[in-house]
Formats: C-alpha cells, structure tokens, sequence
C-alpha cells in the first residue's frame, strides 16, 4: 500500500498546452488514467475487481462521471471494472477489434515473457489461468487501426499498438502525451521496456509508431511516465 501511494504522489502530469487534464485514478492493480476536458471524462484502463470500491469513492470524491471506458488491451489487471463501469455509469467501452470477443468471454492468455524471471512467472501464471477471468463486456466501439475520441469531447485518438497483446492500444492526447498501457512499463530499473511481451519484434514496430507520434511524455500501464528520450534510447538499443 505504500508503495502504491508513493506512486500515486509522484505521478504528476501537467496539463498539456490545450487544457487537457490526465491524472491517475487512484492506486491499483495498474495505472488507471482519467483524462478530462470541459467536464467531460473518460477513464483510460479499470485495474481488477478488487479495485472497485477505491475506484468508487475517487469518481464521487472527484466528481467525475466517465463517458467512455477506453481500454489499451484486455488483460484481467487493465479490464476487470470495464462491464461495472459501463452498467454503473453507462460508459461506452472502446477496444481494439483483435481482443473484443476476448473482452466479451472475460477471458484473456497470459503473454509470453521477455526477461528470463519473467518466462518463468508466466509458467506459473497460465497454471492458474481461471483465476485471472473476470466479469465480460461487450463493447459499444470496436475500433481497427484508428479510432477518433472527439465524439467523448477530448482532442485525441487511439491507435492499434499490438506486441504486448494482439490488440493493444495506446491513446494520444493533444499529439502531447501519449497512453501506452503494457506497451511501455515505468517499474523496471533502467528500462521502459515490458516484462512481457506476445511478440516482441511487433512490439518494436509498435514503439517506432507511438514515438512516431511526436508526444513529449508516455504513461505506462504500471509505475511512472516515461519520458521521450527514455524511449528513443530504449528503442535505439533494441530495434
């Protein structure tokens, strides 16, 4: 817990040059982002079930009612509040088209591991596949490469990012600030490089499209923001 508070403190994102506010939720399994505009709100991410109470009383606590819950992949730890947010609050969920009947069944592989403790939790891991399910979710948008937020009042977009998962996704905020979900971590010493990974060679290619984007800062699924130039030697080294 306290781990995660110092998390929650030192995450501080300053509002991009059009006035758009991106701030952690609240402590969770993963970094769950609001992003908001004119009174206008989406959440970016749900963490676990166990979460919901924490994320309950920050949406009253902030004032915030989400129109849209936009997913960067259907992991257990990323989609397990996306069927309570959509009931509770009428969200539309959004998510890329290569994970939505995974979203749908509640269900979603462990990936692979690109670190050598990592191979090994995944062993571990997919033995206890059933405890990771959690409740499904249809979602009302099912995007394919691109999908455009102006319609929930933020000036952004969602493009598909696959590496870490087949469908993942990474949300772009005022061409500023980039959300990058598993694609990037901010936990690992030394490294923004993800612990686990479907496909690392098109994980890479992801990485050259989401610097591509020119934003100055990326917001990662777990731990704190990664910086550009954290990513460009990051990809240099690796490509």
């Amino acid at each position: 817990m306290k781990h995660e508070y110092y998390l929650s403190v030192m995450i501080q994102i300053p509002d991009t040059e059009k006035g758009t506010r991106i701030m952690r939720l609240t402590p969770a399994r993963c970094n769950i982002w609001v992003v908001t505009r004119n009174d206008r709100t989406i959440i970016v991410d749900t963490g676990i079930s166990f979460d919901r109470s924490r994320i309950e009383h920050a949406l009253e606590r902030k004032g915030l009612i989400p129109e849209a819950v936009i997913l960067t992949h259907t992991h257990f730890d990323h989609a397990g509040n996306a069927a309570w947010l959509q009931a509770e609050y009428g969200a539309e969920v959004v998510v890329q088209e290569a994970e939505s009947a995974m979203l749908a069944t509640g269900d979603m592989p462990i990936p692979n591991g690109t670190y050598t403790f990592t191979r090994g939790l995944v062993g571990i891991g997919r033995k206890m596949q059933p405890v990771f399910r959690y409740d499904p979710c249809v979602a009302e948008h099912v995007f394919t490469d691109q999908f455009d937020l102006n319609r929930f009042g933020i000036n952004g977009f969602i493009i598909h990012t696959p590496g870490h998962s087949p469908g993942g996704a990474t949300v772009v905020i005022d061409d500023e600030i980039a959300i990058a979900g598993d694609s990037v971590i901010g936990t690992m010493p030394g490294s923004p490089f993800p612990p686990f990974a479907d496909d690392v060679p098109l994980l890479l290619t992801s990485w050259k499209k989401i610097i591509g984007t020119g934003c100055r800062s990326f917001l990662p699924g777990h731990g704190k923001q990664v910086s550009r130039e954290e990513m460009i030697n990051e990809y240099e080294k690796r490509k």
